[in-house]
């Protein structure tokens, strides 16, 4: 398990942060497009860091309107 610290600085392929928001990875990639998510490259491989991804989902990521 991790702790905050090692949670914070982690990255997630584009797949794992999908699967976390319970989304497609198209949906991952329209939202990096969209700049609701950040995402970096780390040696050709996109990763997301997870405590965004999670943020993003406890309701820190931008709101929509219904």
């Amino acid at each position: 398990m991790l702790n905050d610290t090692e949670n914070s600085n982690a990255a997630v392929c584009v797949k794992k942060a999908a699967s976390i928001l319970g989304v497609s990875t198209r949906t991952i990639w329209r939202m990096i497009a969209a700049g609701e998510l950040s995402a970096i490259r780390i040696r050709g491989c996109t990763r997301l860091l997870l405590a965004q991804v999670l943020g993003y989902l406890s309701g820190n990521g931008k709101a929509i309107g219904l």
